[in-house]
C-alpha cells in the first residue's frame, strides 16, 4: 500500500513539474509577441508623426530577432521609399531568403526594389533565382510579369508568363496575365484565346475577364469580336455558351449574340431557362439590341403561365420593344389584352390604352386616333400621360397637314409634348420668335432624342432668316420628308448666306439620318463640307460621312480620307480625338481580315 502511495506521489510530481516547464514556456512566449507588437506598434507611431529614421531603426531592431516578421517587412519598405533609400532593403531581404529560400514575399520584394533601383541585370538574376525555387507555381512568373510590364518590358513579361504556361502543370495557368500582356502589345486573337481559356468550361473565370475587359481603353471593343468565337466553338457547353452571348452583347454583336442566345436555351435544364432569358433580355435591353430583347421577352412570355404581376410586366416591355422593331400588330394586340386584363380606372390599364392611342396616331389613323382619345380622357380625366398622347394624335393630323384638327386634339392640354407641338405649328404659320420660345420651354422636360432635336431646332431658329426659317418649316414640320423635299431643301437654300445654309443643310441630314435614309444624309453632308467647309458644322459632318461610310462601304479608304482631312483640316476642333480614335479603329479591322 505505501509502495502504492509513493508511486502516486512521485507520479504527481513528475505532472507537477510538466505543467510547471509548459507555463514557463508559455510566459516567455508570451513575453517576446507583445515585445514585437510593441515595437511595431511604436514604428507605426513614429512614421506616422514623419519620423521616419527613428521608425527605421525600430524596424531593423525587430527584423534582426525575427527576419521573417511580414508586417516589419512591409513597414521597412514603406519608410525606405519615403527617404528613397529602398537599396538598404536588400540586405533585410537577403537575411530573410538565408533563412526561408522559398519566401514568395521576400522575393516579390527584392525584384520590386530591383526594379526601383533600375538594376535590370540584377532584377534578371533574382528573377531566375525566385522561378529556380519556386519552378511550378504561379505566383513568381505572375508577379515578376507585373514588374516588368510596370517597367514597360512588355515582350520580357509576356516570355516569363509564356515560360509559367511551360512549367505549371495546368491549362489555363496564368491565362488571364497573358491575356492582359498581349491586349497591351495589340495581340488580339491571343488575348481572346487566353481569356477564353480563363472563362473555363464552367464559365466560372467570366467575371474575372470581364474585369481585365473594362480596363482597356476601348472598353474590349477590339478584342470582343474574337473572344465570342472562341467560346462559341464546336461543342461548346451551355455554360461556356451563356459567357459568349453575354459578352456578344456587351459588344453589340446583334447577330450573333441572338444566335449564341437561341442555342443556349436549347441545351440548358427548363429550370435555368428563364433566369438566362431575362438576363439576356435585361443586358440586350440596356445596351440598344432591341431585336435581341425582344427575342428573349418573347420566349419568356410564350412560355410564362398564368397572368402574374412578372407576367404582365414582361408583356409590357414586350410590347414597347413590338415597337421598336417594327411589329405593330404584336403591340396592338398586346395592349388589348392588358387593357382587358386589368380593371377600369387601373394605372395599367390606363397605360395600355395610352400606349394604343399612341399607336393608332402613328400609324396614320387620325380619325380611329381622335376616337380613342376621346375615350381616354374621358375614363382617365386628368392623367398624366395625356400630354403624351394628344400631342401625338394631333402629330398625326398635322402630318396630314390638317393644322387646326392638330390644335384641337391638344387643346386645354398641358405639358410638354403639347407645348412642343404648339412650337411646331407656330413654325408652321411663319412666327418664328413664338416658336422658338415655345421649344425652349418644352425641351427641359422632354427626354432622349426627342429632347435633343427640340433644342437644336430652338437653337437653329436663332441663326435663320425668314426664308431660312420656312425652309426649315418644310423639313421640322409633319412627317419625315422624302428624298425630294430633301433635295428641294438644298437647292433652294443656295441663296442664303454660308453660314445660315451650312447649318440648315446639318439639320436636314439628322433628319433624314433618323428617318432611315443614310444616303440623303451622307448628300446632304457632302455638299456642306465641299461648299462650306468653313462653317462650325464642317467637322461634325466629315466625322458622320466617314463613320457612315465605313459602317456601309467594304473599304475604308474613302472614310480614312475623311478622317485625316478632319484632323489636318481643323486640328482645334473637339471632335480630333474622336477621329484618332476611328482611324486606330479601321486600321485594326483591317489588320484583322
Amino acid at each position: 500500500m505505501k509502495k502504492s502511495i509513493t508511486s502516486w506521489r512521485g507520479f504527481a510530481v513528475v505532472i507537477a513539474m510538466q505543467f510547471a516547464f509548459a507555463a514557463n514556456a508559455a510566459g516567455q512566449g508570451g513575453a517576446s509577441a507583445p515585445r514585437e507588437t510593441d515595437l511595431l506598434t511604436e514604428a507605426g507611431s513614429l512614421e506616422a508623426h514623419g519620423d521616419y529614421r527613428g521608425a527605421e531603426k525600430i524596424l531593423a531592431r525587430v527584423l534582426a530577432a525575427n527576419p521573417t516578421s511580414l508586417t516589419g517587412l512591409l513597414q521597412m519598405e514603406r519608410v525606405l521609399l519615403v527617404q528613397g533609400r529602398i537599396e538598404a532593403l536588400l540586405p533585410v531581404l537577403d537575411r530573410l531568403l538565408e533563412r526561408d529560400s522559398r519566401s514568395a514575399l521576400g522575393h516579390q520584394m527584392r525584384v520590386r526594389a530591383l526594379s526601383l533601383l533600375d538594376r535590370p541585370d540584377q532584377l534578371s538574376v533574382a528573377g531566375e533565382r525566385w522561378l529556380a525555387e519556386t519552378p511550378r507555381l504561379e505566383v513568381p512568373y505572375r508577379e515578376l510579369a507585373r514588374v516588368y510590364q510596370q517597367r514597360g518590358d512588355s515582350e520580357r513579361a509576356i516570355a516569363v508568363l509564356e515560360r509559367g504556361r511551360k512549367e505549371v502543370p495546368r491549362d489555363d495557368a496564368l491565362a488571364l496575365e497573358l491575356g492582359e500582356a498581349y491586349a497591351t502589345v495589340g495581340r488580339w486573337h491571343d488575348a481572346a484565346h487566353e481569356w477564353a481559356r480563363a472563362v473555363g468550361p464552367d464559365a466560372r473565370g467570366l467575371h474575372a475577364v470581364e474585369r481585365r475587359l473594362n480596363v482597356l481603353s476601348d472598353g474590349g471593343a477590339r478584342v470582343l469580336p474574337a473572344l465570342v468565337d472562341a467560346l462559341d466553338a464546336l461543342h461548346a457547353g451551355p455554360a461556356r455558351l451563356r459567357a459568349a452571348a453575354v459578352l456578344a452583347i456587351d459588344a453589340g454583336l446583334r447577330v450573333q449574340a441572338e444566335s449564341i442566345a437561341r442555342r443556349t436555351v436549347s441545351l440548358l435544364e427548363p429550370a435555368a431557362r428563364e433566369p438566362f432569358l431575362i438576363e439576356v433580355a435585361r443586358r440586350a435591353d440596356g445596351a440598344g439590341l432591341w431585336d435581341v430583347a425582344y427575342w428573349a421577352y418573347d420566349v419568356l412570355d410564350r412560355a410564362a403561365e398564368g397572368g402574374g404581376t412578372q407576367v404582365w410586366a414582361v408583356r409590357a416591355r414586350l410590347a414597347d420593344l413590338a415597337l421598336v422593331v417594327g411589329d405593330t400588330a404584336r403591340a396592338v394586340k398586346l395592349y388589348r389584352q392588358m387593357e382587358k386584363a386589368f380593371d377600369p380606372g387601373s394605372p395599367e390599364r390606363r397605360a395600355a390604352l395610352a400606349a394604343r392611342v399612341m399607336l393608332a396616331a402613328r400609324d396614320g389613323d387620325a380619325p380611329s386616333a381622335d376616337r380613342a382619345l376621346r375615350a381616354f380622357r374621358s375614363e382617365f380625366p386628368g392623367a398624366p400621360e395625356t400630354d403624351a398622347v394628344a400631342a401625338e394624335v394631333g402629330a398625326a393630323h398635322l402630318l396630314r397637314g390638317d393644322a387646326d384638327a392638330a390644335t384641337e386634339a391638344i387643346h386645354a392640354v398641358a405639358g410638354p409634348h403639347a407645348t412642343r407641338l404648339q412650337g411646331l405649328l407656330s413654325l408652321r404659320e411663319g412666327q418664328f420668335n413664338r416658336a422658338r420660345v415655345l421649344l425652349l420651354s418644352a425641351a427641359p422636360q422632354l427626354h432622349g432624342e426627342r429632347a435633343t432635336q427640340t433644342i437644336s431646332l430652338a437653337a437653329l431658329l436663332l441663326r435663320l432668316s425668314p426664308a431660312g426659317g420656312a425652309l426649315l418649316a418644310e423639313v421640322a414640320v409633319g412627317g419625315p420628308p422624302g428624298p425630294d423635299a430633301l433635295e428641294v431643301v438644298a437647292r433652294r437654300s443656295e441663296g442664303l448666306p454660308g453660314r445660315e445654309r451650312a447649318a440648315l443643310l446639318d439639320f436636314a441630314a439628322e433628319v433624314a439620318e433618323s428617318s432611315g435614309r443614310p444616303i440623303d444624309a451622307d448628300a446632304l453632308r457632302q455638299v456642306l463640307v465641299e461648299q462650306h467647309p468653313d462653317s462650325p458644322e464642317a467637322p461634325t459632318a466629315l466625322l458622320a460621312l466617314a463613320r457612315g461610310l465605313s459602317s456601309r462601304s467594304t473599304t475604308t479608304d474613302e472614310a480614312r480620307i475623311l478622317l485625316a482631312r478632319l484632323i489636318v483640316d481643323y486640328p482645334r476642333s473637339a471632335l480630333v480625338p474622336q477621329a484618332r480614335r476611328e482611324l486606330e479603329r479601321l486600321a485594326s479591322a483591317g489588320a484583322t481580315r
